[in-house]
């Protein structure tokens, strides 16, 4: 009897400290992916095999809010920024804190971008790709490419991939990246346009998942810094917040 009592405090006291480590949220660089997050929400996005990690840590970045005071919150964002020969991959996980992700591109720079591809839809835990080209100027990344001598002059073709997940509280942002053949806004074809789509949706995968199906024990959590990203110009590609969830 007295050993049995012994086994169930063991268990009581062992139980909740695994449950601890698998839900336990940690956000960094995984086993088999170029980014994880153990929970809120698990998600692992990981780069075809030609891409090298380049720079990844966590920041503080200034979130606009729509139509409310302050007109700006701060927000952590998580990020992993990968490159392959002409080409780039940024990974950004947005958490906007008290607030919640308004839906659409409100307060981001595809209010004046043209779009020229969109596919998908902005309802909660659904993904949006939008195809666009973004000036060298407003580009929050290149700072940080360049200092590993992974950078461009020319603007930047993007094929951008948006989840609003946590029900709305977190911003999973992929954006696909190759240099414009000008830096005038070019007549692109049909068939250039598919196949640029066609590198963007094989460059990279995203995995979903419920707490805990993520160890954290297999993540190493990524430390503080911007590795010269921009805060202004990341605050412009994220977009706007607001006080209620969908």
């Amino acid at each position: 009897m007295k050993r049995l009592l012994t086994l169930f405090a063991f268990l009581a006291l062992s139980l909740p400290a695994t449950a601890s480590a698998e839900w336990s949220l940690v956000r960094g660089a995984g086993a088999n992916a170029a980014f994880e997050s153990t929970a809120r929400p698990t998600v692992a996005v990981k780069a075809s095999p030609s891409f090298a990690v380049v720079a990844q840590g966590k920041m503080t970045v200034m979130l606009s809010t729509e139509r409310e005071l302050p007109r700006s919150v701060p927000g952590t964002v998580w990020y992993c920024l990968s490159a392959d020969e002409g080409a780039q991959l940024a990974v950004a996980l947005a958490d906007a804190d008290s607030k919640y992700w308004y839906p659409g591109i409100m307060e981001t720079d595809l209010e004046f971008l043209p779009i020229l591809y969109a596919c998908g839809s902005d309802a909660p835990e659904s993904v949006t790709q939008r195809v666009f080209i973004r000036p060298i100027e407003l580009d929050p990344w290149m700072s940080a490419f360049s200092a590993h001598g992974k950078e461009w002059t020319a603007s930047v073709m993007v094929s951008q991939y948006e989840w609003i997940l946590d029900n709305g509280a977190s911003k999973l942002l992929v954006e696909y990246r190759e240099p414009c053949a000008t830096e005038k806004c070019p007549i692109i074809s049909s068939a250039e346009l598919k196949a640029f789509v066609q590198r963007a949706d094989t460059s990279f995968s995203a995995r979903f998942g419920k707490n805990g199906t993520i160890s954290a024990d297999t993540v190493r959590a990524y430390e503080w810094g911007n590795s010269g990203v921009s805060s202004r110009l990341l605050s412009n590609v994220l977009g706007s917040t607001m006080d209620n969830p969908f």
